[in-house]
């Protein structure tokens, strides 16, 4: 049986290495561990993650390939081939992810955090509340990205933000779900309510 191998050990190798191909989470500690320094490895992704925020996290980190796991192997060798000539290689999908985030207007941190709770199914209220503002605030900061996101409805809102990978797919931390938080407020504590 083979021993696992370390981040530091991932390191090394990708050191000497002209180009190196690993999963998103390896690829990008490799990338983050070599960030700005001499040297730095030009890393291939392989990976079924592929939304929007994806892509442009491991391409920030200086990730210079990306092609999804279910490419064809030729996909992989091409995209080798392409670091090793100090080019990137970015899949279609990448491309694509690339493109569409370039296309939006971009929310600010503000209306991303608003994004977040309004995808978790809180209300106006409930947001004004955890942000400390009041629910009018929330309405300006909910019509705004409305339009950033070209929808209509917060449920729209909260399917394109999942898809686009703008918010995460669970209850950001330190939060709990809408429903737990309405029952808690209404004085409703009993298990499975």
């Amino acid at each position: 049986m083979a021993s696992p191998v370390t981040l530091a050990d991932a390191v090394a190798a990708a050191a000497s290495a002209q180009v190196t191909v690993a999963d998103y989470e390896t690829a990008t500690a490799l990338a983050t561990a070599h960030w700005g320094r001499a040297g730095m490895p030009r890393i291939l992704v392989v990976t079924p993650r592929e939304t929007e925020s994806d892509v442009q996290s491991a391409l920030a980190v200086g990730i210079l390939g990306y092609v999804p796991t279910d490419c064809r192997a030729e996909d992989i060798v091409q995209g080798a081939l392409a670091l090793g000539r100090g080019q990137r290689h970015l899949s279609e999908i990448a491309r694509q992810r690339i493109a569409e985030r370039l296309s939006y207007p971009t929310l600010t941190q503000r209306e991303a955090q608003v994004l977040e709770l309004v995808a978790t199914g809180w209300s106006n209220k409930m947001i004004g509340n955890r942000l400390g503002v009041v629910e009018g605030t929330v309405k300006t900061h909910v019509k705004a990205i409305l339009e950033k996101l070209c929808v209509r409805s917060r449920t729209e809102a909260a399917h394109v933000a999942i898809r686009r990978g703008l918010v995460s797919r669970q209850t950001p931390s330190g939060l709990q779900p809408a429903s737990a938080a309405v029952r808690r407020a209404n004085g409703d504590v009993r298990a499975n309510a």
